[in-house]
């Protein structure tokens, strides 16, 4: 695990990183690859706060969420995805990193 978190002026709802976190640690780990790397920033933007968690493990993106065989995994995350925006106004997107893994970045408008 690693954090790089120079921005904290903002305020997320309960149970908004544990569960991205836990994600990343139950989809993200293989014991025949290279050891997981969890990495945690945040940062103030022009527009916000961006909160990114990152994994070096097998990635998923969003067109994942649209499997039909495999909804569990991404249940959690549609919950935050609905309570960040009737909470805070704030957005949750998923991707596949392109040297491995997944990003999960969450933007929360105003400073």
């Amino acid at each position: 695990m690693e954090f790089d978190t120079p921005a904290t002026r903002f305020r997320l709802p309960p149970l908004t990183l544990q569960p991205i976190v836990e994600n990343a640690v139950k989809y993200g780990i293989n014991p025949e690859a290279a050891p997981l790397l969890i990495r945690v920033v945040s940062r103030e933007t022009a527009e916000g706060f961006e909160i990114t968690v990152t994994d070096n493990g097998p990635g998923f993106d969003e067109r994942d969420f649209l499997r039909p065989d495999d909804r569990e995994p991404h249940m959690a995350l549609n919950n935050i995805r609905e309570r960040l925006t009737m909470m805070c106004s704030g957005t949750l997107s998923v991707e596949r990193r392109e040297e491995g893994g997944s990003a999960v970045t969450i933007r929360i408008p105003g400073r």
